[in-house]
Order: structure tokens, then sequence, then C-alpha cells
């Protein structure tokens, strides 16, 4: 569902474990949209890693568009080979200077012709400067495409006081406090006419939490008092929109957990929190099989399940763990066999 909030992306892949499916899956994603993507090999301390390898990974299954940074000539030869000229310049002999590299290299990386790749540990506070300023010069930011509104509902939250709040990502023009906005309300039986709806806002939360009277182009922000308006509703005009992101799309699960609460008598209490969290989220299903008495999740990874383990807590007061994931795919033949 990010994808349609994002203007750039930093995927961060395990220099120890490598490429994973979800990186692939991942990644194919952005590629698609034309999202500008570096690449972070982390945990480069943990015994195993091996920079080189997961890099070859990267430019095997990923892209062969990917630069490690950390190798000036590999950059250079990189940036020369997008150009016929440059590259006659360059097997000439020719050197060029850090700088004027560096901005072809920018180019690209904001086109999503380049994927720049930085290393470190994030536990070690390794690396990670360096990747904070790349994300700064090598990376596009926000841009507003005019006065008129244009913006995307990502995302749903629930508040205990405000009600139901969403995620919305703002491309163009200002919404505030007390604003009135238009929203689809179906389809009329009898004209075949889409009905609309006028809903005022009640109030604009930051990313951090904090009170805003106002949400701008390029800003972020939680949106209360639009009712149940759903994940994808565009807001304004959707011709403003730099892609378009289909409801549904990448909403396959990826692997499957069993959710345990610390209190066996508390599973009913359990599975109610889970489907709350799951009308929240399209990307979480939940499944009881009442004759085993047991909790499953589908979800898209590891990181949503501690989410989610945080948010039966916070949220619902209640502690759980989870079985070893297992991953849900299906074989095919991948060839010709005899």
């Amino acid at each position: 569902r990010s994808l349609w909030a994002l203007d750039a992306a930093v995927v961060v892949v395990c220099a120890v474990e490598g490429v994973q499916p979800h990186t692939e899956t991942l990644f194919h994603a952005l590629k698609e949209q034309q999202i500008p993507t570096l690449f972070f090999l982390n945990k480069t301390d943990r015994e195993g890693a091996d920079m080189n390898r997961v890099l070859s990974q990267i430019q095997r299954l990923l892209t062969a568009d990917a630069v490690l940074m950390a190798d000036p000539d590999a950059v250079t030869e990189f940036v020369c080979a997008q150009d016929d000229e440059l590259l006659e310049r360059y097997l000439s002999g020719e050197e060029f200077a850090a700088d004027f590299i560096h901005s072809l290299l920018a180019e690209a990386a904001r086109s999503a012709k380049a994927h720049p790749v930085y290393a470190g540990s994030a536990l070690r506070d390794e690396g990670v400067i360096p990747l904070l300023d790349a994300m700064v010069e090598l990376l596009p930011a926000p841009a507003s495409t005019g006065n008129e509104l244009c913006g995307v509902v990502f995302a749903s939250t629930q508040d205990r006081v405000l009600g139901r709040g969403v995620w919305v990502r703002l491309y163009a023009g200002s919404l505030e406090n007390r604003a009135p906005v238009i929203l689809p309300a179906g389809v009329d039986p009898l004209t075949g006419e889409e009905k609309l709806v006028q809903r005022k806002i009640t109030q604009i939360r930051r990313v951090d939490g904090s009170d805003a009277g106002s949400l701008m182009a390029g800003e972020i922000g939680v949106i209360y008092g639009l009712g149940d308006v759903k994940v994808g509703q565009v807001l304004g005009d959707e011709a403003l929109l730099p892609r378009r992101v289909e409801p549904g799309h990448l909403r396959t699960p990826l692997i499957t957990v069993q959710v345990i609460p610390e209190k066996p008598e508390e599973m009913q209490n359990l599975r109610i929190s889970c489907e709350a969290l799951s009308a929240e989220d399209p990307l979480l299903q939940v499944r009881y099989a009442k004759a085993l008495n047991e909790l499953q999740l589908h979800v898209m990874g590891t990181i949503q399940l501690e989410i989610i383990q945080e948010l039966l807590d916070t949220r619902f007061g209640m502690k759980v763990t989870f079985s070893k994931p297992a991953v849900i795919y299906k074989e095919t033949i991948a060839r010709p066999a005899s």
C-alpha cells in the first residue's frame, strides 16, 4: 500500500542471508512503478556476512543497475557505460572528476536507472550517515503539482477518542481542519450516476502523532472525520497522481503463522482483536480453526508480525507469541522436461 505514497525507497538486504523471496517481490513492485531505489546491505558486522556475494545476488536476481558506492572504480565504469561517447573517452584513458561522476549518477538514480548500494551495520551505527546523505543527494524530493487538491488514502488506523483515521499522502493543494472533502458514496440505483457525500475534517495529525492544523503538498498525515473512506481512495483530481496502484495489487500474503495468546482463555478475545486489525489492514488475513482452537495469520513478512505483536499489546493489552513462519507457495514446472 505504501507504493501510493512513496517518492523513493531504500531496500534493506541482510549481508548474511542475502536476497530473500519477499525482497524480489518488493523490488519488482518498486521497479514496475519506476520508484527510485537505493540498497543498504545491513548486518555487515555479523559472522558470515559477504558483501560481494550479496551484491552479485542483487545484480543477478533484481537489477544489473546496482552499483556499490564503496568502489569508486565500479561507480565510474557504471556511469560511463550509460553513454557511448563517455564510455569511449573512459576507455581511451581519460579521467573524470568525482563531482562530475556523482552528478551523473544522481541523475540516473532519480530516474530509477541506477540503484546505488551502500553497506553497514544499523546496530553499530556503521554506514548509516552515508546512507542518509545519499537519500538527500540521490533521491528526488517531494514535488508539488499545483494548487488543485490531489491526494491518496493509503492506510487506515483507529483512535479510541477520534475514531477512524486515514493516512493520506498529498501531492497537490492543501487540507485544513474543518475543511469539507467531497467523497464518492456509491451509485444511485435509479439514475446510475455516482453519488457524492461531503465530509468535514475533524483533526489532522503529523507522522509523529502531533497535531497539525493543515496538510500541505508533499506531506503525509493522518486525517480524521472522513468516515469509512476506503484505502486507495483519491482525494481531488486523480489526473494529478504521479502513479496509480490498482487496489488489490500485491495483496497476496507470503507467509502464515499461528498466533498464541499468553493465557489460553484469551483465545476468543485474541480472535476478535485480530479481526479488528484485519479490518484496518487489507494485507492481514485471519483464519480460526475451531476444531483445533488455533488462530492463523496470513501476512506479508516478519516486520508486519512485529507491528501486529506491538498493536495487540498496546491497544488490546494482549501478550502473544508466534509459531515459526511457513512460506505460502505453489510449485509448478518451470521449463520443459520429460
